[in-house]
């Protein structure tokens, strides 16, 4: 048919993981079909797509929209929205939230560092090896 297709649906046909070319083919043409204005538009899609893309977009990313951020900052804007959640649900305890996170409290303490998050540090009870010399 021929039909022209709406980036956004374009892009979610491509990434659908169809089971052979033939339903592949069926979902176009069905797609074109039923299309009511000049192009396919993601509405327009069949039943099983919608549904694959729903449950993509309810990941921990949901309603999230790339507005021309580098990599760095958005990856520095992630991590920080975690470590800030992980450490408030931690009570601000390093350790704690090391662990919750599967890293270690040097990696969070750096981090909170780097951020300019508060974080509570226990302050070592251990003696340093001058004063255990000296205490003998």
């Amino acid at each position: 048919m021929g039909r022209s297709w709406s980036d956004a649906a374009s892009s979610a046909f491509e990434a659908y993981p169809w089971r052979s070319a033939q339903e592949r083919e069926r979902a176009r043409a069905e797609a074109e079909l039923v299309a009511f204005g000049e192009s396919v538009e993601v509405d327009d899609l069949p039943i099983a797509v919608r549904k694959w893309l729903r449950r993509r977009a309810e990941g921990p990313v949901s309603g999230w929209v790339w507005k021309g951020e580098s990599w760095r900052s958005l990856t520095e804007g992630f991590e920080r929205t975690i470590l800030s959640q992980a450490l408030a649900a931690n009570g601000g305890n390093g350790t704690a939230t090391a662990r919750a996170l599967g890293t270690t409290a040097r990696v969070v303490a750096y981090k909170a560092r780097k951020y300019g998050l508060k974080m509570n540090f226990r302050k070592n009870n251990r003696t340093s090896t001058k004063t255990k010399k000296e205490g003998k």
